[in-house]
C-alpha cells in the first residue's frame, strides 16, 4: 500500500554540550554503464538535501564518465585494438573448427580494423567541439567510433552482455537472476573492461580520506552488475564504511524479487538499501552516523525509506517536493561530458497526475501504476533553474507527466523570466493544446521538443490502455506544436493483449500518414510487468499469466497467453508481424540513444536547439545525391580477407539471443553457466576465404570475388556505397 508522507525530516540529533557537530564524510558514486553525454540528476539532489541538513563533507565520483575517459586514452585504446587482432589471429590459427563463441568473438574483433589508437579521444573531442558536433557527417564519424568501441569492450565481457551504452537483460549473464547477480565471478566478468580503472583511479579515490558512508546510485539495469563489483571493492578498501545502494534499478530489484531475501543476496556488500526516493532517507542515514550508528548495529532501523538486514521490509513513502533543497549541480565538472555544452536534468514534478495507464509499472507503488503526482512551487522551480543556468542553458525536465495546469503555469513563468533556457520534457497528448494555443506558449518559454507516449494508432487499444486520448485528435496537437517550431518525439508499442495485426500496423501507419508532424519515433514491443494493472487483472484483458523462466527470480516481466488465440508471449525485441519497411519508416535519423536521433537524448536536445524541429540542418544544395564529406575522418572502411567461406555464416550475437529465448520458453536454466555447452559447440562457418568490407559503423559486408578496391579512389568509394546500399536494402 502506498503511503503519502509529507517530506519533513526529524530533527538532527543535537551534539553533546560543548562538543562540535560530527563531520560525516560521504562519497556518492555513479557506476558504469550508462550515458556519458550528460550526468544523471540523482546525486546532485542527494548532495543538495545533505548540505541543507548540515552535511557538507561530500565527494562525488562519476565512475561511468571516468572509466570511459580512462579507457579512451590512446595507450589503452591502442592496446584494445591489438588485443582484438590477437583474438582474430588465435582463432584463425586453431587447428580444429572454431566454436560458436570463437565465431562471435571473431566478428567482434573485426571492429578494430580501420581505427587508430587516437580514435576514441578524437571522437570524444568531436562531441565536445562547438562546431564539429553540429556537422552531421563529422558527428557520424564520432558515433561510428563509439559503435566500434563497444564491440571491442564486448570482447572482454561475457558474450551478448553488452548492448551499446547499455546491457541486455538476459544473455549469457542473466540480470533477472539473483544467482547470477550474487555470483562474484559473474559480475566481475561483466566489469572486466573496467578493472584497470578500478585499480588505478577508483581505489585511490576510496583511500583519499576515511569515507564513513559510500552510496552507489544505480538508476539503470545496465549499471547493476558493475555497481555490484564496485561495492565489493569498496568493502575491501573501507571495511568499516556504511555502503548504501539506491536508485531506480535498486528499487526494481526490491520490487520484482520473488523472495525478499534475494535482495540481500544481490546486494551482498550493502549495509543499507534505499529503494525509493532518497533525499530524506539519505540525510537520515548521515544523521544516524553522526549520532554514532555503525554498520554492525541497529542504529538505522528507525529511518523511513531505509531497508536494513534487521528491518528488511521497505517503506514506500512519497513526500512533498515543495520543501526540498535545490540540486547541487556544482558537484560535477560539466565540461568533461561528451557534449559541446551541458544539458541539465531537473525535476519540477514527480509522479504522474494521470496515473491510470494499464501497462505502466514504475516505482514501488502497489495500488496504482506509478507514484502520486507532486508539484514543486513554480517560484522555487525558477530559483532552482537560475542556479542550474550557471552550468547549462539547456534543460531536460525529467518528469513522468506534468498536468496541463502546472505546465501552463510553469511555461508562462519561464516566458516572462530573465532565464534564456531551452528545454524539453515528456508530456501527455492533451486535447486542449490547440484550442489554448499551447504551442505558442511552449515555444515562447524556450521549449524545443516534447516527447509523447501515444502508444497505439488504434482507439480500441488506447481505450484498453486507459490512455485518455482520442487518436483522431492527436494530429491537431502535433500540428499545433509544429506551427510553433516545437519538435514532437513519438513513442509507442505493439503487442498489447488482444491487439490484431491490422491494429499493430495502424500504429506505424498513423506515423506514416502524419510524418510531417513529428521528428523522431520509437515503437517497441509490449512487455508485461507484474505490477501493472494488466497483470493484476488479466481476465479483463483476455490473457492468462504464465510462470516465468525458473532461473528468473527477479520478475522484470511476466510471460502470458492470449486466451482467444492460445498464443504465448515472451519479451521480444521485434514484432514479427511488422514489415521491415514499416520499421524503417519511423527511422528518420539513423542513430539512437545516447546520440542525436535518440528520443530525449542530450545530443538530440542540442540539435533541436540549434536547427529547430527538423533536428538536422538542411542538406547541401549543390546537386542531387551529393553527400557532404566529414571535416575530420575518424574511421576507415577497410577490406579484409577472413579465413571463412562466408562471413555471413559466422555465429553472431542474434544467434545467441535466439538460444536465450529458446531456453527461456522451454523453462531451461538461463543462468550464466548454462550457456557453456552451446558456446563451446561447433560454429556454423565453413573454412575457406572471403573478402569483407568493414563499414564505418562496424557492419560487415561480404565482397563478391573479383572486386578491386585498390584502384581509383572515386570508384572504390562508389563500390563501398553500392555494397552498403545493397546490404541495407
Amino acid at each position: 500500500m502506498s503511503v503519502f508522507v509529507p517530506l519533513g525530516r526529524p530533527p538532527r540529533p543535537a551534539p553533546e554540550p560543548g562538543r562540535p557537530p560530527v563531520e560525516v564524510p560521504y562519497l556518492l558514486v555513479n557506476p558504469p554503464v550508462t550515458d556519458p553525454t550528460t550526468p544523471y540528476h540523482s546525486i546532485p539532489y542527494l548532495v543538495g538535501a545533505a548540505k541543507a541538513a548540515g552535511h557538507g563533507a561530500h565527494g562525488c565520483v562519476d565512475a561511468n564518465l571516468d572509466a570511459f575517459e580512462y579507457l579512451a586514452a590512446p595507450e589503452r585504446f591502442g592496446a584494445a585494438l591489438e588485443s582484438a587482432r590477437r583474438v582474430r589471429a588465435r582463432i584463425a590459427e586453431r587447428s580444429g573448427p572454431p566454436s560458436r563463441e570463437d565465431e562471435i568473438r571473431y566478428r567482434q574483433a573485426l571492429a578494430a580494423e580501420g581505427l587508430t589508437a587516437r580514435s576514441a579521444t578524437d571522437a570524444i573531442a568531436v562531441f565536445r567541439d562547438p562546431e564539429l558536433f553540429y556537422h552531421p557527417p563529422t558527428y557520424a564519424q564520432a558515433v561510428a567510433v563509439m559503435s566500434r568501441w563497444w564491440e571491442l569492450l564486448a570482447l572482454e565481457m561475457p558474450p551478448g552482455a553488452a548492448d551499446g551504452f547499455s546491457m541486455r537483460g538476459k544473455s549469457t549473464v542473466n540480470l533477472c537472476s539473483s544467482a547470477d547477480l550474487s555470483d562474484p565471478a559473474v559480475v566481475a566478468a561483466v566489469a572486466r573492461p573496467f578493472e584497470g580503472y578500478f585499480t588505478e583511479a577508483f581505489l585511490p579515490r576510496l583511500r583519499e580520506r576515511p569515507w564513513a558512508v559510500v552510496g552507489l546510485s544505480v538508476n539503470y539495469t545496465s549499471q547493476l552488475p558493475v555497481a555490484l563489483r564496485m561495492a565489493r571493492l569498496v568493502r575491501e578498501a573501507l571495511p568499516e564504511a556504511v555502503i548504501v545502494f539506491g536508485g531506480t534499478e535498486t528499487g526494481d530489484v526490491v520490487k520484482y524479487a520473488a523472495d525478499p531475501a534475494a535482495c540481500w543476496r544481490v546486494f551482498r556488500d550493502a549495509d543499507l538499501i534505499v529503494p525509493g526516493e532518497g533525499e530524506t532517507a539519505f540525510t537520515g542515514i548521515l544523521d544516524a552516523v553522526a549520532a554514532g550508528a555503525d554498520r554492525a548495529g541497529t542504529g538505522f532501523d528507525g529511518i523511513g525509506g531505509v531497508m536494513t538486514r534487521t528491518r528488511p521490509a521497505p517503506d514506500i513513502a512519497y513526500g512533498s517536493v515543495a520543501g526540498l533543497a535545490g540540486p547541487a549541480y556544482e558537484v560535477w565538472d560539466w565540461q568533461r561530458y561528451w557534449s559541446p555544452e551541458p544539458v541539465v536534468l531537473y525535476s519540477p514534478t514527480r509522479g504522474c497526475y494521470w496515473n491510470k495507464c494499464t501497462f505502466c509499472d514504475y516505482g514501488l507503488n502497489t495500488d496504482r501504476p506509478t507514484s502520486p503526482s507532486r508539484e514543486r512551487p513554480v517560484a522555487a522551480v525558477l530559483e532552482d533553474l537560475r542556479s542550474a543556468a550557471a552550468f547549462g542553458r539547456t534543460v531536460y525536465f525529467a518528469v513522468d507527466a506534468m498536468s496541463p495546469r502546472y505546465l501552463r503555469t510553469l511555461a508562462t513563468a519561464l516566458a516572462g523570466s530573465e532565464l534564456d533556457l531551452r528545454w524539453a520534457a515528456e508530456l501527455r497528448l492533451e486535447r486542449t493544446f490547440p484550442e489554448r494555443s499551447a504551442g505558442e506558449l511552449l515555444a515562447s518559454s524556450g521549449c524545443v521538443a516534447v516527447s509523447f507516449g501515444y502508444e497505439s494508432g488504434t482507439q480500441r487499444v488506447l481505450d484498453l490502455i486507459d490512455k485518455g486520448v482520442r487518436i483522431d485528435r492527436v494530429p491537431e496537437v502535433l500540428a499545433e506544436l509544429a506551427r510553433n517550431g516545437v519538435a514532437a518525439q513519438m513513442m509507442g508499442f505493439t503487442g498489447f493483449p488482444t491487439e490484431s495485426r491490422p491494429e499493430a500496423l495502424a500504429t506505424y501507419e498513423f506515423l506514416q500518414d502524419h510524418e510531417k508532424l513529428w521528428t523522431t519515433a520509437g515503437i517497441g514491443v509490449f512487455s508485461l510487468t507484474p505490477g501493472s494493472i494488466v497483470a493484476k487483472d488479466p481476465d479483463r484483458f483476455g490473457i492468462e499469466l504464465l510462470p516465468p523462466s525458473p532461473s528468473d527470480d527477479i520478475h522484470r516481466y511476466v510471460p502470458w497467453r492470449d486466451r482467444a488465440t492460445g498464443e504465448v508471449h515472451w519479451p521480444e525485441p521485434e514484432d514479427p508481424r511488422i514489415p521491415r519497411e514499416y520499421v524503417a519508416s519511423t527511422r528518420k535519423v539513423r542513430f539512437d540513444r545516447p546520440f542525436t536521433g535518440g528520443i530525449d537524448s542530450a545530443h538530440s536536445l542540442l540539435y533541436y536547439a540549434r536547427f529547430g524541429r527538423g533536428l538536422l540542418p538542411e542538406p547541401p544544395g549543390d546537386g542531387p545525391g551529393r553527400e557532404e564529406e566529414p571535416r575530420v575522418r575518424l574511421v576507415e572502411e577497410p577490406v579484409l580477407e577472413v579465413p571463412f567461406a562466408s562471413v555471413a555464416e559466422l555465429t553472431a550475437v542474434p544467434d545467441l539471443m535466439d538460444e536465450v529465448g529458446r531456453r527461456s520458453r522451454a523453462r531451461l536454466d538461463t543462468t550464466s553457466p548454462a550457456y557453456g555447452e552451446w558456446l563451446d559447440g561447433p560454429g556454423a562457418a565453413r573454412p575457406g576465404s572471403c573478402g569483407v568490407l568493414v563499414l564505418a559503423h562496424g557492419e560487415l559486408i561480404e565482397v563478391p570475388p573479383g572486386i578491386d578496391f585498390t584502384g581509383n579512389p572515386a570508384a572504390a568509394r562508389a563500390l563501398r556505397l553500392l555494397l552498403s546500399a545493397q546490404a541495407r536494402g
